[in-house]
């Protein structure tokens, strides 16, 4: 009989090394192993993250990454399960391993009190519809650098010991929401930052241009993608302050030589720019508790890309 459990020792470097073809990031096997080693063994994981799989003996037939999340919907507070990155060993695909195992991962969190379970698909998400999963608002912009404001003065990069103030401002910009989103407690900044901070140190790149604030009125926090700057979170106080993180956001796509900005319209960001909807990265959600509160199919969200798991 098949059980679930956390990964440990070898198995989760088995595990990293069948993700790093699909979620490597451009780094080579043994750089990508030291960084989700790293994550995953981090002050910022423990209690909130872990890797899990679904084994037959001592044969691993899928496995994924596991979040304890929290949100809100209609104001009423949520308790979540997050699902990421589901591998399954080529040879063992289309035996439903990998369904079992969410299956069972469902129930485990549902007894510990989830009252859903929340993923971003890349794959048909008519696989996960048949899992009690359905998809919620899922939009994203870009935007060329032209449409921002020139950049001024004001603005400064992120630096450690910014969190707190960057939590606040996210936190407040989230105070009457009562679309589904997932709480700015600083929970999900500090370990987005870890991953970055882990990503650069395995590039060898040292600590990495991860945000800019506006002191006391507005911060942003960003990654850089291939050819874009990729808003993860932003905050303002008023309409000043926003015009000057723009604007400091256009200089930060100047320095990296990057044409493109790209976000999810959520909190502030909603509305700002004009929003398509993604073909990637869906967001879906599945009730775990059929009293909780949770958008219905296509239904609001105010998921960032801070939130991508």
């Amino acid at each position: 009989m098949a059980v679930l459990r956390d990964l440990a020792g070898e198995e989760r470097a088995d595990y990293f090394r069948g993700i790093q073809p699909i979620w490597g990031g451009g780094l080579d096997d043994a750089k990508f192993q030291l960084f989700q080693r790293r994550l995953a063994d981090s002050a910022e994981a423990a209690g909130r993250y872990r890797l899990l799989g679904w084994f037959e003996g001592g044969r691993m037939l899928s496995a994924m990454k596991a979040y304890d999340l929290r949100g809100s919907c209609a104001r009423r507070p949520l308790k979540l399960f997050g699902i990421g990155a589901v591998f399954t060993p080529p040879a063992l695909r289309r035996n439903g391993h990998a369904a079992s195992m969410l299956r069972a991962a469902m129930d485990e969190y549902r007894e510990k009190g989830a009252q859903a379970a929340v993923l971003f698909s890349d794959i048909d998400i008519e696989y996960y519809e048949r899992l009690g999963f359905r998809v919620v608002e899922s939009r994203e912009c870009s935007v060329e650098a032209g449409a921002l404001p020139r950049p001024s003065s004001g603005f400064r990069p992120a630096m450690p010991g910014d969190e707190p103030q960057m939590t606040r401002l996210f936190g407040a910009s989230r105070t009457h929401e009562t679309r589904f989103a997932l709480d700015r407690d600083g929970w999900t900044l500090r370990f987005q930052l870890r991953r970055l901070r882990e990503l650069a140190r395995a590039r060898g790149i040292g600590e990495p241009e991860w945000g800019i604030v506006v002191d006391g009125s507005a911060a942003a926090m960003i990654r850089y993608g291939r050819d874009t700057v990729d808003v993860l979170e932003a905050g303002w106080t008023d309409d000043a302050a926003r015009t000057t993180l723009l604007s400091g956001l256009r200089d930060c796509m100047q320095r990296a030589g990057r044409q493109r900005l790209r976000l999810w319209p959520a909190g502030p960001l909603r509305g700002l720019f004009e929003s398509q909807p993604r073909t990637s990265a869906i967001a879906m959600i599945a009730p775990l508790d059929e009293t909780a509160s949770l958008p219905e199919r296509n239904g609001p969200t105010e998921l960032a890309l801070l939130d991508h798991i």
